[in-house]
């Protein structure tokens, strides 16, 4: 007897619905990872870079001025800013009066700052899913991918508002792009992914790794003559199509524009490079002109290859890119763009920096061990896709070697290989593919086992840290309740000691024009600390650190900010087990 069709099941949503399982446990394991994170703990335990980024948002969104651009970190800052400016609605809107009462009291901040980097870690996983998923033609490869972008480098980045993760994001994206590019020699593809790379660029300028994996993509993939008729045809095709996405995404970007720029419609150059920008516009021009010429002139087939108005094209594209986060803080886009391309050559936050300074040892620990074998496996695979003249496993890994280069030159901090660790993961899964579509074999689990095990065996370290760091910052209160007056600050150990007074000072209060008057109790060993307690009408009078153990009589004692003549206190030495001896400074700076 025939089955009537209403008693079928809807085989395509129960597709659809099955295919969503898999992206449903990758997204339950980043929800695992954050949630062994300290999620709700003060702000202080991150504040590079969440104090950072969220002073510099607040005075964003408030009209005030700002100078954290190194980075540059736009994007970043932008979606702070705006969220901001969404909370303080209900408090009157964002005035200044309004941003320096939540600089003050950052733990009210922490759902927003915390909250975005949670979005950037979990999104990321399920763009890595759906990415690989396309790319390989199965899910499985999309949940394999999924599971390695867990593994990244550093993982309190789950729950730190830094720049990397999102650029992660960009530079995966625009990769995939790239390589659908060279797929289908398509010129648009092309210059889409060289506009995301300008979105990155603006993100975190490590985002020009990606410019030699879409280079060789356009070199071994050339879109042909008529590249031009691409863009245009294809341009007008795709905005046809997705009308109502481009509509709402230019209609969302112009509010966008309003909200941040309402309160300084201006352009300023103070601080701009204009040297470096013009000697920028000059090489562009230069290119374009000799173009021109190679063209008109030369008839040799690589001349003309290597000076190509196709790569002009492209470069305009990288600038929309640019455009599109810069012209969000018009007031300081000169100056963005001009400090982010010295920062690229060595100046600013990159100054004094000795290259390749790092251990050999850190490449054979957890996490850059797991780092390592990805991208070794993702040259492995270049190798091999060379040898079958397949070019997608060597695309990948120019792009991740490019990335691992740039962050074994600076700092070698682990967050800096997260960009190449993203970009080795396609090519390193290639490596296992069988041909056509089929699911990802056990050999490919078994480097997802490998490589994921140690994160979440290691997934609470961050959590024993904070212990640690909570224990020194409940002995320096216990010490400032015992000992200090109305008007007394106690010098700490510069940079980096737990205690929301010194972080506050090191993380916001020098990178605000106009930092509103905290209460310190305690300040940084530094000169320019001691300047801040006297403009406030405060004196320091004692010093808790290392430097302090084992002093038992009064004596000369020298520190970053100054020589001073101490004398012990009683009962300093219970911390000493926690590296804080206590003494009374006599005399020198701001005492």
């Amino acid at each position: 007897m025939e089955v009537p069709s209403r008693a079928i099941p809807n085989r395509g949503v129960l597709t659809r619905v099955l295919a969503l399982a898999p992206l449903g446990a990758v997204l339950a394991a980043a929800a695992v990872l954050v949630s062994a994170q300290p999620v709700t703990g003060p702000w202080w335990l991150n504040a590079d870079a969440d104090a950072t980024y969220s002073a510099s948002a607040l005075n964003i969104i408030s009209g005030d001025q700002s100078r954290y651009f190194d980075h540059p970190g736009l994007p970043t800052q932008e979606a702070l800013a705006l969220t901001f400016g969404a909370v303080s609605l209900a408090h009157g809107g964002p005035t200044r009066a309004w941003a320096t009462d939540e600089m003050l009291h950052l733990d009210r901040a922490r759902p927003i700052f915390r909250g975005w980097a949670i979005a950037f870690f979990i999104g990321g996983a399920a763009l890595t899913y759906l990415l690989l998923s396309r790319l390989f033609g199965h899910w499985t490869w999309g949940a394999a991918g999924g599971l390695l972008w867990l593994a990244q480098p550093e993982l309190t980045d789950t729950i730190q508002i830094r720049p990397d993760m999102l650029l992660c994001i960009l530079l995966l994206l625009a990769g995939y792009v790239a390589v659908r590019g060279w797929e289908r020699r398509s010129a648009l593809a092309y210059a889409a992914a060289a506009s995301i790379a300008g979105i990155a660029f603006m993100t975190k300028l490590h985002a020009v790794a990606i410019i030699p994996m879409i280079v060789l993509a356009t070199v071994l993939g050339y879109p042909g003559c008529d590249w031009w008729r691409n863009i245009v045809d294809g341009g007008r095709s795709f905005i046809v199509r997705h009308r109502l996405g481009v509509g709402l995404a230019v209609g969302a970007w112009a509010v966008c524009f309003l909200l941040l720029n309402w309160h300084r419609f201006t352009i300023t150059t103070a601080g701009m490079n204009a040297g470096l920008l013009g000697v920028i516009a000059f090489a562009v021009f230069d290119y374009a002109l000799t173009t021109y010429f190679v063209h008109k002139i030369v008839r040799n087939r690589v001349a003309r290859r290597i000076f190509d108005p196709f790569y002009l094209a492209l470069a305009g594209a990288f600038a929309v890119g640019v455009a599109v986060p810069l012209l969000l803080v018009l007031m300081y886009s000169p100056l963005i763009l001009s400090v982010t391309f010295e920062t690229l050559i060595g100046h600013n936050v990159n100054a004094g920096i000795t290259p390749f300074n790092l251990s050999l040892h850190q490449f054979t620990t957890f996490p850059l061990l797991e780092t390592t074998i990805v991208v070794a496996l993702a040259g492995v695979a270049a190798i091999v896709g060379v040898v079958r003249r397949n070019a997608f496993p060597l695309l990948w890994f120019v792009g991740a070697a490019a990335a691992t280069v740039m962050a074994m030159a600076r700092l070698s901090e682990l967050r800096y290989y997260a960009p190449g660790y993203v970009l080795a993961i396609p090519a390193a899964l290639w490596l296992f593919r069988r041909r056509g579509t089929a699911p990802a074999p056990i050999l490919a689990w078994v480097l997802v086992a490998g490589v994921i095990v140690p994160t979440f065996i290691h997934m609470n370290d961050q959590k024993h840290f904070v212990a640690l760091e909570m224990r020194e910052s409940k002995a320096a209160t216990q010490i400032a309740d015992r000992l200090l007056r109305p008007g007394e600050v106690a010098l700490l150990p510069n940079y980096g000691y737990p205690v929301p007074d010194t972080r506050w000072w090191e993380l916001l209060h020098q990178y605000v024009y106009s930092p509103p008057a905290y209460p310190y109790r305690f300040l940084p060993d530094d000169p320019n600390a001691i300047k801040t307690a006297t403009s406030q009408g405060e004196h320091v009078r004692y010093y808790l650190g290392s430097a302090a153990l084992g002093i038992h009589k009064r004596q000369t004692l020298t520190l970053v900010s100054g020589t001073y003549e101490v004398e012990p206190v009683q009962g300093g030495d219970q911390y000493a087990g926690l590296e804080l001896g206590v003494v009374r400074l006599l005399s020198g700076p701001g005492t």
